[in-house]
């Protein structure tokens, strides 16, 4: 190749560059690098996540066991995607869950057994086909995949020690990979050198506390975070939109019934003697959770006693289950709100998860969103604790993922919203509803005596609820002909609960951080949330998820092996992927790129994407015009139909030309990309890319440490 001279000479060019250290990759002194407090989904991922990056960590929680309360029970599509980096999880799940033609519906009815009033498919055909993911969703309960992530964590030598056990843990030294159950931290106290955390847990009866030290504290321990709290961070959003009571059962006579009836995964029923939401969690093993509205203090959760909740089960399913078992009953407060910074302390303390955001449960944001927290947050840790990054690039964290909880709550509030769109139209709005009840406690009602409150209450509601009597919703009675019309017309035209967001659970995009935007990268940000489902449309702007598309990995044109793109990123360690195609100006900022990672200390790999028609009789390598570079990989796309007739190449997809490159960060999303080439010196662009990304500058003087 004509270029070769001149990238042998590019290859042995000086380039000063001093890197910044962090602290060390083990516990030192008994100094954890980083301690994750709360074992939910979120921390666990975190732990795995970090990990596998060669990060030190432990994990406190002050559960002393680990919930079987089903909780959150949908994973997205980007969750998934991150579970397929974690040594066959996604798998697992995909063997695991409930075949989804059991799960895919809504169903409106005025009892299990009883009218149906409409019912919503929420899964559309192009779901299944994996042309905007290599996975597809999953219905999938959170002990469940709890359990899931504690194996793959016992595969990484990790060990869980119950609080009985404490006593002879170690000698009471608290050490990486472990899961403390029963210790929450009390205390939080931060030296020049170190986060000092106290943990109380039960001996014996008697209460006693530990001190632990840590470089960095992820409070990953839910809605009512105690981190959060010592952090001194508050949340802002909307507080108290609801008030339910949560009643774990088990009646596999329920789940056979609706396995042949009327399979689905929501079953929303109004009928004159109870309102509730069913979540099927798995018709086949028969296990349900009930969401019933809860208005205290006329109601106690006491009076949810499991022979009340028992009677409330049968009014909402239409008749009694001989083999109903009630496990659980807890009641919960539907909040939304974002922490008002996820990163204290001087880059010390941070929030993930539940902790920093609270989310109506409507759309499953919660969980997925959390997932997604840690998976932006592992790589820059280890950035730090490996000593490619300082500490600044903690704020990246802050600067990326709060806007997404912002706006992953208001998209929560307008999926809530939808839902309760349909009691409205049958009469049941639940807004007059929480305003009565608001006048009966903070109003006139509140002079009354608390019996007489409760009758008042109850008296309203039974009233109420005469609105979906049969008498009433039916097509010869006027009234309710045009109310279950509108309620058509709302499920046509999409306005109910909606279950997928493509476009925002695929397409979110970071618009400032650990990135370096295009010039017009404000015009090109994700639109408002309207509620309802929009298509995802690939993208290569910075900031994005990196576009999935199905390659074939070459060493020859005979190779069958196929994979994502997302796959190309490593899952082990803090590289970055450059994509080109193979053209001349593109392989020279390959070998810019190369060279100035290795000056930054950080690894970096080049993939080469061939066109779909590369001429099978040519042998596809890159080995000439990347020499002396090993670093890289070449693949030849697999053709994709966007439509019967469209068919589109990666860089069609990316909305870019061949002659563009593309810069994957760890956490697959897009640092910077040049839509047409580079005019100007390749190795000071890519310079004044990384330096941007992780927060470096290059200079012959040594950068002051930092404590952190």
């Amino acid at each position: 190749m004509e270029v070769l001279g001149f990238f042998r000479m590019f290859r042995t060019m000086p380039y000063q560059y001093t890197q910044k250290r962090g602290f060390s990759e083990v516990s030192r002194n008994g100094v954890f690098p980083v301690l994750i407090v709360g074992a939910g989904p979120v921390g666990l991922v975190l732990s795995i996540l970090l990990t596998k990056l060669g990060v030190k960590c432990a994990v406190l929680e002050k559960s002393k066991t680990f919930s079987k309360h089903p909780q959150a029970h949908f994973i997205n599509n980007r969750s998934m995607e991150v579970f397929r980096k974690l040594d066959g999880l996604a798998d697992e799940i995909q063997k695991s869950q409930p075949p989804v033609d059991l799960w895919r519906k809504f169903i409106y009815c005025t009892s299990l057994y009883g009218s149906v009033l409409g019912s919503v498919d929420h899964m559309q055909p192009e779901d299944f086909k994996q042309v905007v993911s290599p996975i597809s969703v999953a219905h999938f309960s959170q002990y469940k995949l709890t359990a899931l992530l504690l194996k793959q964590l016992e595969n990484l030598s990790f060990r869980v020690h119950n609080w009985e056990g404490w006593e002879g843990l170690n000698h009471g030294h608290v050490r990486e990979k472990q899961i403390l159950m029963g210790h929450e931290c009390v205390s939080i106290d931060a030296t020049d050198d170190w986060i000092n955390v106290t943990a109380s847990f039960l001996k014996e009866g008697k209460c006693m506390k530990r001190n632990i030290q840590c470089s960095i504290l992820v409070g990953a321990d839910g809605a009512g975070s105690t981190v959060r709290k010592l952090a001194g961070i508050t949340m802002k959003g909307e507080e108290d939109l609801q008030k339910l009571v949560s009643i774990h059962f088990l009646s596999k006579k329920l789940g056979q019934y609706l396995i042949n009836e009327r399979p689905g995964m929501l079953f929303f029923i109004f009928n004159t003697e109870a309102i509730g939401v069913l979540v099927a969690h798995d018709l086949k093993q028969g296990e349900f959770v009930l969401q019933t509205p809860f208005y205290p203090p006329q109601q106690s959760i006491h009076d949810f006693s499991p022979e009340v909740c028992e009677k409330l089960i049968f009014k909402l399913v239409g008749q009694e289950l001989v083999d109903i078992d009630v496990i659980d009953i807890k009641p919960w407060v539907m909040h939304a709100e974002v922490a008002e910074k996820f990163v204290s302390c001087d880059n010390r303390i941070l929030l993930a998860g539940d902790a920093a955001h609270r989310f109506p449960p409507a759309g499953g944001f919660g969980m997925n969103t959390g997932i997604q927290d840690a998976h932006n947050l592992a790589w820059k840790l280890a950035s730090l604790v490996k000593g490619i990054a300082p500490s600044s690039i903690l704020h990246t964290y802050d600067a990326e993922r709060r806007p997404i909880a912002i706006f992953n709550t208001e998209l929560s509030i307008q999926n809530f919203r939808a839902a309760m769109a349909v009691p409205a139209t049958l009469g049941l709005n639940p807004t007059v509803a929480n305003s009565v009840h608001q006048v009966i406690t903070n109003g006139i009602g509140s002079i009354l005596p608390s019996g007489l409150q409760r009758a008042i209450l109850d008296g309203i509601f039974t009233i109420g609820r005469a609105q979906v009597s049969e008498s009433l919703l039916n097509e010869k009675n006027p009234i309710g002909s045009f109310r279950l019309a509108k309620l058509r017309r709302i499920f046509e035209e999409g306005k109910s609960l909606q279950l997928q967001f493509p476009a925002e659970d695929l397409g979110f995009r970071y618009l400032k951080g650990a990135l370096v935007p295009d010039s017009d990268s404000a015009q090109d940000a994700l639109e408002a949330p309207t509620g309802r489902r929009r298509d995802y449309i690939p993208t290569g702007a910075p900031g994005s998820r990196l576009t999935h598309m199905n390659v074939r990995l070459l060493s020859n044109l005979s190779s069958e092996e196929i994979c994502s793109t997302l796959d190309l990123v490593s899952g082990d360690k803090v590289e970055f992927l450059l994509i080109i195609a193979p053209v001349k100006e593109s392989y020279r900022l390959a070998h810019a790129a190369l060279k100035v990672a290795e000056e930054f200390k950080v690894s970096a790999k080049v993939c080469v994407m061939w066109p779909s028609n590369t001429d099978t009789g040519v042998e596809i390598s890159s080995a000439e015009a990347l020499m002396p570079w090993e670093s890289y990989v070449d693949v030849v796309e697999v053709e994709v139909k966007r439509s019967s007739t469209v068919k589109s190449s990666w860089w069609d997809m990316c909305q870019m030309t061949d002659k563009g490159a593309i810069l994957v960060r760890p956490d697959e999303h897009i640092a910077w990309r040049v839509k047409a080439g580079i005019d100007g010196d390749p190795i000071l662009e890519m310079q004044r890319v990384f330096s941007a990304i992780l927060g470096v500058k290059s200079s012959t003087a040594p950068l002051p440490r930092t404590h952190i």
